[in-house]
């Protein structure tokens, strides 16, 4: 075997991560209110760049100031402590933006930060369970059962009694305290007590924080109408405003926070053009919603957007779900446009929307007949016969986000 020496030359090209572009990502992901915190930190470090406030960011700060504590300002100052990992941390704060004023998260909420984020369902449910053992016990908790589930005691004995019973606590409204003993096996006399420390556990583990401590979400777009059209528009009330400025007494140029200064803007530029490309798309897909609400709502993916406008899916992906949109219909988070995961691949403009579905539900049930509830079933059914086939399991969902009881309670 005979050794020897080559030179070989080799031409490849790869995209690395700067400074400058993970900051332009950053960007993506933030509300006109966020971009603007953002931008007050970066130029107070750069003397090249002129910053204009909106004026909403002043108002914001003095009611933040006016309530405290807030529940969302105690879940970010544990949150290094419940997820250590950087990695895992953007998951959590996806977990955390769906977090309502009652300290809870929907049970759909996983699925979504999941498809959102790219995150396996798994390692979201992980993360979940790791947000869990904030205290006070039961926040983000995906229901009141599980809320009281997580304040008991993991070293009492009593607990796989307890656990039995808390199982078979919603048959109590239904079929009072002879169902949960039935359900859970136990004698009446246990099932009693366990009653008895189950009234004593708080199922609002919010109540004792301020929810008027977080801002109102304020808009990032403006939908208005002209004519039998749908204009729209960067929300000139939340949106900064950053430009290059000499600094006073400046005898020779400072490259490197010229150059660092000049990078901010050009990333703050594409992201406002970005976020009023998509603006424009949504006036004109989903101007039947704009007008009518969710009734005319069309499936429209994120996917089809990125396509329909040049752009890279994940770019929509962050700027939807960071931006809100001002309508008829009030202030609205943008990814309520859009589909949920299950329909991601529709086409861009294929008719009822996840809105349109609720929609949908709730007026067949609000025309029932007194006395004669429809099984989930069969709305099922007269929405497939209304040109909108959707599986039984997904109405029970829609019916429960909808804050619809089921056909015993109806």
């Amino acid at each position: 075997m005979k050794l020897r020496k080559e030179v070989i030359q080799r031409q490849q090209q790869s995209l690395k991560l700067t400074r400058g572009l993970s900051r332009a990502i950053g960007f993506l992901e933030q509300s006109n209110m966020q971009l603007a915190e953002s931008l007050h930190r970066i130029a107070g470090d750069n003397p090249w760049l002129k910053l204009r406030l909106p004026r909403a960011i002043g108002a914001a700060q003095e009611e933040i100031e006016a309530h405290k504590p807030s529940l969302l300002t105690h879940v970010m100052e544990h949150l290094p402590d419940l997820v250590p990992s950087s990695s895992d941390r953007r998951i959590a704060l996806a977990l955390v933006e769906r977090l309502d004023p009652a300290g809870f998260v929907g049970a759909q909420d996983v699925e979504e930060v999941a498809r959102q984020t790219g995150a396996g369902e798994d390692r979201v449910e992980r993360i979940l369970s790791a947000l869990q053992k904030i205290e006070p016990r039961g926040l983000f908790a995906r229901s009141v059962v599980e809320c009281l589930g997580l304040q008991l005691d993991p070293d009492d004995a009593a607990r796989p009694q307890m656990r039995r019973v808390l199982d078979a606590l919603p048959l109590m409204t239904t079929g009072g305290k002879g169902a949960v003993v039935r359900a859970s096996g136990l004698p009446s006399a246990s099932v009693d007590a366990a009653l008895d420390l189950l009234r004593a556990l708080n199922p609002r583990p919010a109540a004792g924080f301020s929810t008027q401590a977080t801002p109102t979400r304020v808009a990032d777009l403006v939908f208005a109408r002209s004519g039998a059209d749908w204009l729209v528009s960067l929300n000139p009330e939340t949106l900064p405003s950053v430009s290059l400025h000499e600094p006073e007494g400046a005898t020779a140029p400072r490259g490197a926070e010229l150059t660092a200064a000049r990078s901010v803007i050009r990333a703050v530029d594409r992201r406002n053009a970005a976020l009023l490309e998509i603006g424009r798309v949504l006036a004109v897909e989903q101007a039947g919603f704009l007008s009518q609400g969710p009734i005319a709502q069309r499936r429209l993916s994120r996917r089809a957007v990125a396509q329909a406008l040049g752009l890279h899916e994940s770019s929509v992906s962050r700027l939807v779900s960071a931006a809100a949109a001002l309508t008829p219909m009030g202030t609205i988070p943008l990814r309520r446009f859009f589909a949920t995961s299950g329909q991601r691949n529709e086409a861009l403009s294929a008719e009822g929307g996840p809105l349109a579905i609720e929609e949908r539900v709730r007026r067949i049930v609000a025309e029932e007949e007194t006395g004669s509830p429809l099984s989930d079933s069969e709305i099922a059914a007269r929405l497939s016969a209304a040109g909108a086939p959707v599986p039984r399991r997904m109405v029970t969902r829609i019916r429960a986000r909808a804050g619809i009881a089921n056909r015993n309670l109806r």
